[in-house]
């Protein structure tokens, strides 16, 4: 039956820009097939409570109409919130830690109505608690008992902790919780911060790298080889912006002192990350302007690494009268002040062909090599290698072909992807 809009009440969700546009959108569909199926209401005090549609409600007064088709029933107020979480857990391409928090509310509209259930396998002569349990949850929904207990420790964490909405990856997010709780365990037993543990390492992890990083334990990680965006490159992709600097923060909480970071970079980053001197025009003192890296606290070598690129030679962005380029820059950085593993001097050059563009997965990949070279310079073995860039993960592939261990993360899917494929794990 049809009922009058003004007489639906119903708490109102705040309105952001993509909700905006879901009402847009639906309200074009109204005005040109009509309502798909009724929002559902429960009778109160002489008006009607919304039990769900509430997008569907709200597009059909932005649609100017007075009236909707609606379903009325008589049920309480706990079970018009179930019947609305049901609806909602329909939806197509929830984000991960949404759908956690609706199994989550779900879970505790069930136990309000039917008391908490036993939570494991009751003692012996200790008589079966009744109520609503996990199993009760996961047999609802149709679904197994461990990916619902998963969802339920998901949405806790995420309430502590709302900034691991920023993983993208459900996957990514369980490894980092878990990471997390061992964080806790240890800092309670021992009153210091905890080790990444054995399931952190030799593992990646997809979503935003200062997110992620925030997870693990301080001092937790040997050294960071990596190659973030630049300020000026090719790919507007993959050039500096707002979330760069918040991972090579975390990178500097994560990192063991007498930690090495060793960035690739090109000459603009150079002054960005290490800073510059100058003479003051009046006194011809010598002034250091300090760069990011430097402001972070790592200590900055003097002088950079120059990879020699054998057979390429690039005039991208060279004037008529510059050098051609067949090099690139890396910065090395410290947190404390290490020593080089290798045993004897090292050169600054180091000369190695690039990848052939056929092999590439990654526009900015790097040779395994070279990677393998500097991982030799400036770690030992059973080190943890970590890359908050992951790219086309070289620098995982040789530090487990130096017998390092390393951990990656990548925001970007498709590259994510084929990293993992390349190192073979299977999905």
């Amino acid at each position: 039956m049809k009922i009058p809009i003004e007489q639906v009440s119903y708490e109102k969700t705040e309105d952001s820009d993509d909700l905006k546009a879901d009402l847009e959108n639906i309200s074009s569909s109204l005005k040109e097939v009509g309502l798909s199926h009724p929002i559902i209401v429960r009778p109160a005090n002489g008006s009607y409570s919304l039990v769900s549609g509430e997008k569907r409600l709200r597009a059909a007064e932005l649609a100017g109409w007075k009236e909707i088709e609606a379903e009325i029933r008589e049920v309480s107020e706990i079970q018009g919130k179930i019947i609305q979480t049901h609806e909602n857990l329909k939806r197509h391409n929830l984000p991960w830690w949404e759908e956690a928090a609706l199994i989550q509310a779900l879970h505790a509209f069930r136990q309000s109505e039917h008391g908490e259930g036993q939570s494991g396998r009751p003692k012996r002569d200790e008589p079966k608690k009744t109520g609503w349990g996990i199993r009760d949850t996961a047999i609802e929904l149709g679904k197994s008992l461990g990916p619902i207990a998963e969802d339920l420790q998901l949405a806790r964490a995420v309430q502590l902790d709302p900034s691991l909405r920023n993983i993208r990856d459900k996957k990514t997010a369980i490894r980092l919780v878990r990471i997390a709780a061992q964080r806790h365990q240890a800092e309670e037993e021992a009153g210091l911060g905890g080790g990444a543990g054995d399931f952190a390492v030799n593992q990646t992890y997809l979503g935003d790298s200062a997110s992620i990083l925030s997870q693990f334990p301080a001092q937790s990680i040997d050294h960071c080889i990596t190659d973030p965006p630049w300020i000026k490159f090719f790919d507007e992709t993959l050039t500096l912006d707002k979330r760069t600097l918040p991972v090579l923060e975390q990178v500097y909480r994560v990192l063991r002192h007498d930690g090495f970071l060793f960035m690739f970079c090109g000459f603009d980053d150079l002054s960005y990350y290490c800073g510059f001197d100058r003479r003051d025009n009046k006194t011809g003192d010598l002034i250091h302007t300090n760069g990011e890296l430097e402001r972070l606290g790592f200590n900055i070598s003097k002088s950079p690494m120059i990879w020699h690129k054998l057979n390429s030679m690039s005039r991208r962005g060279v004037r008529s009268w510059e050098y051609d380029r067949n090099y690139e820059l890396g910065i090395i950085a410290t947190k404390g002040s290490p020593a080089m593993t290798a045993p004897t001097v090292s050169s600054a050059v180091k000369t190695f062909p690039v990848v052939p563009p056929v092999k590439l997965i990654h526009p900015n990949e790097k040779p395994v090599e070279l990677l393998k070279d500097i991982i030799n310079d400036l770690t030992y073995e059973g080190n943890i290698i970590l890359d908050p860039f992951g790219g086309s993960f070289v620098t995982a592939v040789a530090a487990k072909e130096s017998k390092r261990r390393y951990v990656i993360c990548e925001r970007d899917k498709k590259f994510y992807d084929a990293g993992r494929k390349r190192l073979g794990f299977k999905e």
